[in-house]
Parts: C-alpha cells; sequence; structure tokens
C-alpha cells in the first residue's frame, strides 16, 4: 500500500494547526482565569489625576500585596474618551481592554446632528507576543444606545499588530508613572 506525499503532507499541516489553535485557545483560557482571580482580588489602589489642560487624564495602578496587578488609565476631551485597562502577572503584561466613545458631526444629517461610535479592543498576550486580539465597534445617531450596541455586538478576530504593540508600550511606559508631573509628561510626550 502506498501512501502518497500529499496525504503525508496533508496530515501534518492538520496537526499543526490543531496544536496550534490548542496552544491559543489553552493561553486564552489562562488569561481568561488571571484575570477573573484579579477582578475578584481584595486589591489596594493608587490614583493619580491630570484635569489642568484640555484633556481629562486619571491613571489608577492597583496592587495585589505589593505587585502591580493592573492599571486603569482614562484620558479624554471635548469629543471623546478612552479607557486602557493593563493587567499585569509577575511584571508582565497579559491583558489589555481598550473602550472608547467619541462623537462626530453627521455629515448626511441636519445641521448639528452628531453620530456617536463606541469601540472595544480586547488583546490577549502570553510572552510579550499577541495570541489574540479583538475588536468591536457600533455607531448611532443616539448616544444613549451605544452601549447597548456594544453588548449586543460580537467580537471580531484582527490583525493589527501595529496597535496591539503601540498599547502594550503605552502600558509599560504607564508603569513608571507615579505623579500628576510624571502623568502630564506622559500624556504630552507619546
Amino acid at each position: 500500500m502506498k501512501i502518497s506525499f500529499a496525504l503525508i503532507a496533508a496530515s501534518i499541516l492538520l496537526f499543526t494547526s490543531n496544536a496550534q489553535a490548542d496552544w491559543v485557545e489553552d493561553a486564552v483560557k489562562q488569561i481568561r482565569a488571571d484575570y477573573n482571580a484579579t477582578e475578584s482580588a481584595s486589591l489596594t489602589k493608587k490614583h493619580i489625576k491630570l484635569d489642568d489642560g484640555p484633556e481629562v487624564a486619571e491613571l489608577t495602578k492597583y496592587y495585589k500585596d505589593d505587585s502591580l496587578v493592573k492599571m486603569v488609565f482614562t484620558s479624554g476631551g471635548d469629543h471623546g474618551t478612552a479607557t486602557d485597562q493593563y493587567y499585569f502577572k509577575n511584571g508582565q503584561l497579559y491583558f489589555i481592554f481598550k473602550s472608547q466613545g467619541y462623537w462626530s458631526f453627521n455629515p448626511n444629517g441636519p445641521e448639528g446632528t452628531t453620530i456617536d461610535t463606541g469601540r472595544e479592543q480586547r488583546i490577549y498576550l502570553k510572552g510579550g507576543k499577541v495570541v489574540r486580539q479583538l475588536v468591536k465597534e457600533v455607531s448611532s445617531r443616539d448616544p444613549n444606545a451605544i452601549n447597548k450596541l456594544l453588548a449586543k455586538s460580537p467580537n471580531k478576530p484582527t490583525n493589527d499588530p501595529e496597535a496591539a504593540m503601540g498599547l502594550s508600550n503605552a502600558g509599560y511606559r504607564l508603569l513608571n508613572v507615579n505623579s500628576s508631573k510624571q502623568l502630564e509628561d506622559y500624556l504630552y510626550q507619546e
């Protein structure tokens, strides 16, 4: 009985693809478990606020014992806000959740009408590498509908390594922010 080379190659490719998919799913399960452990833990926090300029910025660092496990950075101005949540384990960033909302004038509506947009991005990291990146985005002329629309909207896989690396780098730079002056420097020197 002869086994063709194509059949062997296809079998190896299928096995490799399944092993890669299993590895990603295992990594995501662990990230979700670590996230849930952080969210349910009793944490102490340090809050830094900047509200002197055209933008408002706040950074809250959360600690379990003496270890930083989470940071929440919120910034915004007249046209929108963004909240970036960074999760750490053993000093390594493993999950980023970015939520942003903004508005713009509606070019197709009566003068002065606006369109509101909400966007969420989830980045799962293992060993400094992105293992999964999800995004959802909705728009509406009713700003009160954005949260409901986001809740109903499915996460869509995306591959934007530049955005993921930018958020990851921002999270690591925020580690060094411990005062309002440092927050101001971070905000205006990006």
